[in-house]
């Protein structure tokens, strides 16, 4: 058997917009020092305190978990009143639904979205039953501590050379090296090729029809 464990945001689903535009609305609100796109882009994929501590000019963690919450209530209100429609990539669906059909093959989620967003996004594209395994920040560390993947690994009783973790940011990559696993990179996120290949991707591809075979390759 073989685990191929997928980020979300920025390799599934394409939220950068409503994150950047929700980020940079709670430090106005408050009086903050606005970060740039740039910034709030290239912390997508932490969990969302660490995300807000690293945005900061002074490192305080009551402040930064003042703006979580407070990021929070605003997207769960664009969320309830239908202004938040993440667009998943494309090809995304249908390389999932095809590794998902693969009797030797497991899939997992590793996010630093929270559970209730996993959720909805399984209920928004119907494949959440594909699934075996959901690692978020609700138990386990931020990325790119290897948390995420030893439990998934433990859950699915895959060990670490058959197990890959797909994602789209530095810290994707960095929590597989730390787990043992493959670290598979994707060029249509929020961290680019080199970032990726620095940060110990094995392998990075440029379009989702290109997956299979390389998951193919790195677990061979």
């Amino acid at each position: 058997m073989r685990l191929v464990i997928f980020d979300v945001d920025g390799t599934i689903v394409d939220s950068a917009a409503h994150i950047v535009e929700i980020g940079q609305q709670v430090f106005r609100e408050n009086d903050l020092a606005v970060p740039s796109d740039h910034d709030i882009r290239s912390g997508i994929g932490l969990s969302l305190d660490v995300a807000m501590l690293r945005l900061l000019d002074v490192k305080d963690h009551d402040l930064a978990r003042k703006l979580e919450q407070e990021y929070r209530d605003h997207f769960n209100h664009k969320i309830e009143n239908g202004l938040i429609d993440e667009q998943i990539y494309k090809g995304a669906a249908e390389a999932i639904a095809t590794l998902g059909s693969q009797d030797e093959t497991l899939l997992g989620i590793a996010t630093g979205k929270r559970l209730k967003g996993v959720e909805r996004l399984f209920k928004e594209q119907g494949f959440g039953h594909l699934f075996h395994t959901l690692q978020t920040p609700d138990n386990n560390p931020s990325k790119p501590h290897p948390g995420m993947i030893h439990t998934a690994m433990s859950e699915t009783g895959v060990n670490a050379t058959k197990t890959v973790m797909i994602g789209d940011t530095s810290y994707d990559m960095e929590m597989a090296k730390a787990a043992g696993a493959k670290a598979l990179g994707v060029n249509w996120g929020y961290h680019d090729h080199g970032t990726l290949r620095r940060s110990g991707a094995d392998l990075v591809i440029d379009h989702y029809h290109q997956l299979i075979d390389a998951i193919d390759e790195l677990t061979r």
